[in-house]
């Protein structure tokens, strides 16, 4: 405990009595006040009591007076639960005062004996009052009597006016009642009347009643009680006062002292203050000290570290409180450079020497410190470190070291000037490029490197902007020692010193020989097609905005020619892309071949090119052009051993007509290009106006697709293929119509294109076989037996990687076979990622499904290349069957394909037979089953079960 209290300073002491003081003066005051109040409730207890007794006083002062008796006995309990309440309080707060003791005593005997007289008088009271109505009554009775003489009536009314008088006065002489009295008494005895006695005797009875109320009221006025209570009230009142007096004496000294410690202790605070502020001074000193820090406790645990310590070290404070210093230890100084430090300081000695420390982030610092004991009393209480973080210094020298190196071995030729431009030193770099050593150079200006390609102007433009800016920078051609002319890439700075004074020059010269070199290469790859070596995209959009500005200048046309090679991918895909690369690299030579030297051509990417031509007289030069590549690409090209067969779509803008902007041209022909596409490929094609709405509406067909499903847009129809021997209904082929409510009905050929672009194709595709295996159910129900149903599946939906699964359990769900069903797929389809594509057919056949190829002959495909496809059907293209006819070429081709088809066991389906001529052929050259309008148009499934389930 002393132990604590020594810890305690002056001020908390003073501080920790003047409260206590303070709580003391408010509880001695809280007593008086307490005091007051019990004192002021004595008093209104008394002086309520004091009140209630003269009420009941003036209770015994009605005579002959009827009174509410309920509130006399109220006002009894009162007084009873007052004195009660006061009595039991004072017994106890009093019971050393005799006095009052004595006094409540008497006050209790007093009210007793009161109560018992008011208990009298209320008792007496009551009989008079009787007495008197009685009287009253006997009065009117005797005043009605006629036997009575006038005389006896007068006395009786007189004395009832005496006695009433009398009841309630005692300013009236008695000897005129007792006068009265016996007149009426003599008066009785004379006229011998009843009611004159009975008045007699009962006014004499009133009379004696009345005496005896006079008597009991002057006892209860006469009663000490209300002194006993105004005694007992002066008694109490000098005990308080008395009480008051003490306590104030008391209070006062109290506050007295406790005013001599709050000035105590406003003088130890001053100093205090005074103490903290030189203490906080100095805390701000170490907390804001460039220097680190550190006090531990003699266990050299840490006690304190400042904010400099924190951004040093990367610890926080609440980190490292309570650690041993050597949490920084980088582990690079030795054990015996500890001990030598610990061993000095054990001895009460100062420390100074140099940490490598490690930081939080563990990143090493430098630090010089200075460490020494703090001790009082020859106590040790710990030790304070102070460290300074020279850890720039130390890298600024080591940054010297590494830039003397770099200054020596750096690629560059640097070289270090007084304020004259007189050379004061050189690196190996410069000795290397220009072959001068230092002692050949130095104190001499570097005039002797010009080489005279700039004229003296240069150097004086460059002499003033290193005047104006402090540096410079730019190409200068110097010349060698041994006289050979080199480009350095130059940067001259100033270099002054703190007032602004001219101190040195420095240069940093690169040698550009090897850069020019290399950019020269790097030029030529920004502008050109590495493989093709004509001119890039980039090169391109350059080259045409300027021939659009000579064009609006001029007021001439331009054209432009959007080049794409048909079927290029199936080359890429099948050969491989070295080859596709080697036919790249002869169609641009044939493309450039054919153009004016005037011409722009540049390879757009991938497969397409494009063709400005400038100063054009008409649209038909254009055409012209077009016609020319078309020609050229038609034949043959020869690549390794392949003879390979390219052709091109072109597509045209033209300025002003189609567009005044590189944007717009290109859109227009690359859209011009796809038209040339879709009508058959090996063509060219204008942009028109036409053609922006037919793109138009493709995009709104590709906007309605989404949703075409869903709401119930697209239905199946089906066709019959029947055998060409028997006209009996074999199979048919399911087909998907396509009406919508703002475009109308959009025939297969528009919106298959579109969805399979748009990726719409999957879900119409499951949608489409889904609704085939219902039809084809609803046939076997109907009686109309088809062998199977021919569904078209897009060669887009083959990429589904669950696609064989998924067929195969929508086959299951509805009862069928996976032989009930035959896949139609596009020779387009066979061309593309051939082995891939056979693998995958192979999976279908092998499972049960048909397999056909549909439209067979429009492709590319090698007829020799039919014995390899894992097929059953090969149907016979539209095409071809429209133009049989008498010498028609497509009869031979026709014939070909069925005797081929029919050596590999396959079976033959012409579709598009809408002439007897046409069946006829087919049957003639024995082809098996026959589809088209001249049998049936395609039907809804309940419209082909009404045509033909009876007849079968």
């Amino acid at each position: 405990m002393m132990q604590f209290l020594r810890k305690l300073d002056k001020t908390t002491v003073i501080l920790s009595f003047f409260i206590l003081f303070v709580i003391i003066l408010f509880s001695y005051v809280f007593k008086i006040e307490k005091k007051m109040n019990h004192y002021a409730q004595e008093n209104a207890k008394l002086v309520k009591l004091q009140l209630l007794d003269k009420e009941l006083d003036n209770f015994s002062l009605a005579t002959n007076k009827f009174s509410n008796y309920d509130t006399i006995d109220q006002k009894e309990k009162d007084f009873e639960a007052i004195f009660t309440k006061l009595e039991k309080h004072l017994r106890i707060c009093q019971k050393e005062n005799p006095k009052v003791q004595e006094i409540l005593d008497k006050i209790s005997k007093n009210y007793q004996i009161k109560i018992d007289d008011l208990e009298y008088f209320k008792a007496k009271n009551s009989s008079l009052i009787n007495s008197s109505h009685f009287l009253f009554d006997l009065q009117s009775t005797i005043s009605k009597d006629k036997n009575l003489s006038l005389e006896a009536k007068y006395a009786v009314n007189e004395l009832l006016f005496y006695l009433l008088k009398y009841a309630t006065s005692d300013y009236i002489d008695k000897t005129i009642i007792q006068h009265s009295l016996k007149k009426i008494k003599h008066l009785a005895e004379q006229e011998k009347n009843s009611y004159l006695q009975t008045f007699y005797r009962q006014s004499k009875i009133m009379l004696q009643t009345m005496y005896t109320l006079k008597t009991l009221s002057l006892e209860i006025q006469n009663n000490p009680l209300y002194n006993q209570l105004k005694i007992l009230q002066d008694l109490l009142t000098q005990n308080y006062n008395e009480d008051i007096f003490r306590q104030t004496i008391v209070a006062s000294l109290f506050f007295i002292f406790t005013l001599f410690l709050l000035l105590f202790f406003i003088l130890s605070h001053l100093k205090s203050v005074k103490t903290k502020q030189e203490l906080f001074a100095f805390k701000f000193a170490i907390e804001h000290s460039d220097n680190t820090v550190v006090i531990t406790d003699p266990d050299k645990k840490i006690t304190y570290v400042n904010e400099t310590f924190e951004k040093v070290t990367g610890y926080k404070q609440d980190e490292v409180l309570g650690e041993n210093p050597n949490i920084l230890k980088s582990g690079t100084q030795s054990e015996e450079f500890y001990k030598e430090l610990n061993a000095k300081l054990s001895r009460g000695e100062k420390w100074e020497g140099q940490f490598v420390n490690k930081r939080k982030d563990g990143s090493f610092f430098y630090e010089k410190a200075s460490i020494v004991p703090v001790s009082l009393h020859d106590k040790l209480l710990g030790y304070l470190a102070l460290k300074l973080d020279i850890t720039e210094y130390v890298e600024q020298n080591n940054k010297l070291a590494q830039a003397a190196s770099v200054f020596e071995n750096t690629e560059e030729a640097i070289i270090i000037a007084d304020k004259e431009g007189k050379v004061l030193s050189i690196n190996s770099a410069f000795t290397k490029i220009y072959g001068y050593t230092l002692e050949e150079v130095q104190g001499k200006s570097l005039r002797t490197l010009h080489s005279q390609a700039q004229n003296k102007q240069f150097y004086q433009e460059m002499w003033q902007q290193i005047e104006e800016n402090g540096i410079w920078r730019g190409k200068i051609i110097n010349k060698t020692k041994d006289g050979e002319l080199i480009p350095v890439w130059t940067t001259i700075k100033r270099i002054v010193d703190d007032k602004g004074e001219v101190v040195n020059y420095t240069a940093i010269q690169t040698d550009l020989r090897e850069i020019e070199s290399s950019q020269a290469k790097a030029d030529y790859l920004a502008y050109h097609d590495p493989l093709t070596g004509l001119y890039n995209r980039i090169n391109f959009e350059e080259y045409l905005k300027h021939a659009l500005t000579i064009a609006k200048r001029n007021d001439t046309q331009l054209a432009l020619l959007f080049i794409d090679l048909d079927r290029f991918k199936v080359i890429n895909d099948t050969l491989g892309h070295d080859i596709g690369d080697k036919v790249l690299i002869q169609v641009a030579q044939k493309l450039k071949s054919l153009l004016r030297e005037s011409d722009f051509i540049a390879r757009w990417g991938g497969d397409e090119f494009v063709v400005i031509l400038e100063n054009i007289t008409s649209a038909s030069d254009a055409a012209l052009v077009a016609n020319n590549i078309i020609d050229a690409l038609q034949k043959p090209v020869k690549v390794d051993k392949h003879k390979l067969l390219t052709t091109a779509s072109i597509g045209i803008s033209l300025f002003p007509e189609n567009g005044e902007d590189i944007q717009t041209l290109i859109k227009h022909a690359d859209s011009a290009m796809y038209l040339a596409k879709d009508e058959g490929k090996n063509n060219y094609r204008y942009y028109t106006h036409d053609l922006s709405r037919e793109i138009q509406k493709k995009l709104d067909i590709d906007m309605a697709l989404h949703n075409a499903l869903d709401n119930h847009e697209m239905y199946m129809v089906f066709q019959p293929q029947y055998s060409l021997k028997t006209d009996e209904i074999i199979s048919a082929e399911a087909l998907i119509r396509w009406e919508n409510e703002k475009l109308g009905f959009v025939p297969p050929d528009q919106f298959i294109p579109i969805a399979e672009d748009s990726g719409a194709i999957i879900k119409i595709g499951y949608f489409v076989f889904e609704e085939s295996c219902k039809a084809l159910c609803r046939f076997k129900e109907a009686g109309l037996n088809l062998q199977y149903i021919a569904v078209n599946v897009s060669s887009i939906q083959f990429r589904e990687v669950h696609l064989l699964d998924t067929f195969l359990a929508i086959v299951q769900r509805y009862g069928l076979k996976a032989s009930d069903i035959e896949i139609e797929i596009t020779e387009r389809f066979m061309m593309e990622q051939t082995t891939q594509n056979m693998r995958l057919l192979q999976k279908f056949r092998d499972k049960g499904f048909k397999i056909s190829i549909d439209d067979f002959g429009t492709g590319y495909s090698s007829m020799s290349y039919l014995k390899e496809l894992p097929v059953d059907t090969i149907k016979i293209d539209k095409s071809f069957v429209d133009d049989i006819g008498e010498g028609s070429s497509n009869n031979v081709i026709i014939e070909a394909i069925i005797a081929l088809a029919k050596t590999l066991g396959y079976s033959i389906v012409a579709e598009g037979i809408e002439t007897k001529e046409q069946e006829m052929f087919l049957q003639d050259v024995r082809c098996d089953l026959g589809q088209g309008y001249l049998f049936s148009k395609p039907h809804k499934a309940d419209e082909l079960i009404d045509l033909y389930a009876t007849s079968e």
